[in-house]
């Protein structure tokens, strides 16, 4: 029996170390190279979506909450309307679009 509850912790230390080595830079990575639509990544993608209309590109910026991290990229589109994209990344290194831009933008 002590075996088996040794082993548990051992599992369980495994998946919080690598959930440890998460960090901003990393996270942001993660969702920037995901795969995309035609053979893009996210970043990509974005890249081509800010050719088309005359938009400012306010950057990538990471949130992180509870060891939880949230991935968001912004453009200005007028002097009032910001479009936001958001990922949420999960422990397992897996992301979930949190915005329906960032749902839709891989999808078109």
């Amino acid at each position: 029996m002590k075996l088996f509850f040794v082993i548990i912790l051992n599992l369980l230390t495994a998946s919080n170390a690598a959930y440890a080595q998460i960090d901003e830079t990393s996270v942001e990575e993660l969702v920037k190279n995901s795969p995309c639509v035609n053979g893009l990544t996210i970043e990509g993608a974005l890249k081509d979506k800010i050719k088309i209309r005359s938009q400012r590109d306010l950057g990538w910026q990471v949130f992180k909450e509870e060891e939880q991290f949230d991935v968001e990229r912004a453009f200005l589109m007028n002097k009032s309307m910001q479009l936001r994209f958001r990922w949420h990344v999960n422990g397992d290194g897996s992301i979930t679009p949190l915005s329906s831009r960032a749902e839709s933008l891989c999808t078109q």
